[in-house]
């Protein structure tokens, strides 16, 4: 079937979070247990699967570490140096990944848009606006719509094809690519029906990441952003 329907991830596929959500992992970390995370060592337990919640990742590392503490300090910790106070923390630090020209590029080809991600709904949204995204992606399935259901569990993915038949965009599951940056990404897709597309950020050794997202399922792996649309048509 030819592809209708195109869901992105946020974090390492649309945005560079190397020096935002990954450095707030690294700084929060380090201000509980009083020592730098080991280098590599956010990357291996994504990689081990179940931590797409970079709240849940900080808060494991600090309790690996032998440092016994309150999530919700955890994660009141982590957001003032990713969001800030007043939105000018970290968050204002993440480079596209995949070029505005790319998505309208996309667009011009029918394809039907949206985001799946495990961020929080505000701060998925305030990227978009940001960006001057909105016009491109038709709906965003955040951490709030995920009843405690995040990747590698459909959940979100099935919940954007439901969101986007509500608005008149009927698509079978089958006639949709999802594009992520991580194994949980991938057997998500893959759970759901979709094709999966896997993309390596700059921050990772390309690779050796590539071969975890095909190891988890993932059609095509792409280095960049801006490949999308050659990727797609060859699908």
């Amino acid at each position: 079937m030819p592809v209708k329907i195109l869901l992105f991830d946020m974090d390492g596929v649309l945005v560079d979070v190397s020096a935002s959500y990954r450095r707030a992992i690294e700084e929060t970390a380090k201000l509980f247990t009083g020592r730098p995370v080991a280098e590599g060592a956010i990357q291996t337990y994504k990689n081990r699967g179940g931590f797409n919640d970079d709240w849940k990742l900080t808060y494991q590392i600090i309790r690996d570490a032998g440092v016994e503490a309150r999530f919700e300090d955890v994660v009141e910790a982590f957001q003032i140096r990713y969001r800030g106070r007043t939105w000018d923390g970290f968050i204002n630090d993440e480079p596209a990944l995949v070029p505005t020209e790319t998505l309208s590029a996309l667009q011009a080809r029918g394809l039907v848009m949206g985001v799946a991600t495990g961020r929080p709904r505000d701060e998925a949204a305030w990227t978009i606006r940001k960006r001057g995204w909105e016009p491109f992606f038709s709906v965003l399935v955040a951490m709030e719509d995920q009843q405690g259901k995040g990747k590698p569990d459909p959940f979100c993915l099935l919940h954007a094809l439901e969101e986007l038949q509500r608005f008149g965009h009927a698509a079978d599951a089958s006639e949709a690519v999802y594009v992520g940056d991580t194994g949980d990404d991938m057997i998500a897709a893959r759970a759901a029906g979709m094709t999966g597309i896997g993309m390596t950020p700059p921050y990772l050794d390309g690779a050796a990441h590539a071969d975890v997202l095909r190891r988890a399922g993932a059609r095509v792996v792409l280095t960049d952003g801006r490949d999308l649309p050659d990727a797609i048509e060859r699908l």
